[in-house]
């Protein structure tokens, strides 16, 4: 309870700080989003670390919705595994120097999937569903006409996983800092509304 005071607290303090800055994009639209695909000999993996669409509501800031998904394949015991999480986003941006931005990120989702399990000797599968607060800053470059590349460098998150079958257990995972799964790259694309 105190890690989950602590993360509430630390998401209110970085909404209130996001508030003091100014980007001309009001009116814009922003699409974007990464998309990955990682092959072993033991099985393949397919995601999207979110892909989402996002209106600019005044000069710096937009909110959106955002969605992201897993599907893992293991080849030795065929079953795939399935996350999803959907849900709404809203993020500010700082203008560091003409080609350089600071963006901070607030994502509320919803989840759900299915996970397989081996107990006993025999693989049971399992559906669950939750939720997920994550606030993470990212760096982006402007590459022209809209287009930017973004890097996500680290991450505060909150993900409670309820279990719908007893062979997977419910659960809750904090994440902080800067690791494998709180480091990644994506691209966006803004369009621009003529009145």
């Amino acid at each position: 309870m105190k890690n989950l005071k602590t993360f509430l607290g630390c998401c209110i303090a970085i909404a209130c700080f996001t508030i003091q800055s100014a980007y001309a994009q009001k009116g814009g639209i922003m699409v974007y989003g990464s998309l990955n695909y990682h092959e072993t000999t033991a099985g393949h993996q397919f995601s999207a670390a979110p892909v989402g669409a996002a209106y600019f509501f005044t000069d710096n800031m937009n909110a959106g919705l955002n969605y992201g998904f897993n599907s893992a394949k293991d080849k030795a015991l065929d079953f795939t595994d399935h996350s999803h999480e959907i849900g709404p986003f809203y993020s500010n941006t700082w203008p560091l120097s003409e080609h350089f931005m600071l963006i901070g990120q607030v994502d509320v989702h919803y989840l759900w999937g299915d996970q397989h399990v081996v107990t006993g000797g025999t693989m049971v599968d399992g559906k669950y569903n939750g939720y997920l607060f994550r606030v993470y800053p990212l760096v982006g470059i402007a590459l022209g006409k809209g287009w930017a590349l973004k890097a996500k460098v680290a991450e505060l998150s909150y993900k409670k996983k309820n279990s719908k079958d007893a062979a997977i257990p419910s659960d809750h995972e904090v994440i902080t800092g800067i690791n494998g799964s709180t480091v990644g790259l994506g691209l966006s694309k803004n369009l621009f509304i003529k009145n």
